[in-house]
């Protein structure tokens, strides 16, 4: 598999943050200063195919260099993007998770016009939906390591602790 978004990663070029599932790098093209991507470090072209728990860290990764952007430098707002799919703009077959800071004025136009569906349209969408919603299953349980127990030692009293309870 030849995918430039995995080199990166394995590269380590542009890391600014890295677990073990995920890495945050800074984006070759940036939107704005301080764009961040949030990636899983396993090959996964589409969100779909990402495991529940990997995308549980990307979210709460794009949260924290979130802050990182806000504090270091001064957005005041940010935009959390994935383009899924090449119809949705995906341009790499790999998993984009964008955090784009934003500041008034900055130029950039993420706005997009809603269409009015009629009642009709949106309930045969709604049906088709949650038809669809029952056959995708509950989120992926992880599996549970068993807990060791561990031997608690006994606390000896000492003259000072027993003198602190007495006080009133």
């Amino acid at each position: 598999m030849n995918c430039e978004v995995c080199d990166r990663i394995k590269n380590k070029k542009g890391i600014v943050y890295s677990t073990e599932k995920i890495s945050v790098m800074i984006p070759e093209n940036a939107f704005t200063p301080g764009h961040l991507i949030v990636l899983p470090n396993e090959h996964f072209p589409i969100l779909e195919a990402v495991p529940d728990k990997i995308i549980s860290e990307m979210f709460t990764a794009a949260n924290k260099v979130g802050v990182a952007v806000f504090e270091a430098l001064g957005a005041q707002g940010t935009n959390i993007l994935i383009q899924n799919g090449t119809a949705a703009g995906q341009e790499k077959p790999h998993v984009i998770l964008h955090v784009i800071p934003r500041k008034e004025n900055d130029g950039l136009n993420l706005q997009w016009a809603p269409k009015q569906m009629n009642e009709e349209e949106m309930s045969t969408i709604e049906l088709k939906i949650k038809d669809q919603v029952g056959s995708v299953g509950i989120i992926e349980e992880e599996k549970k390591e068993p807990v060791e127990e561990k031997e608690v030692e006994e606390v000896k009293e000492d003259y000072l602790t027993k003198s602190l309870e007495r006080i009133p």
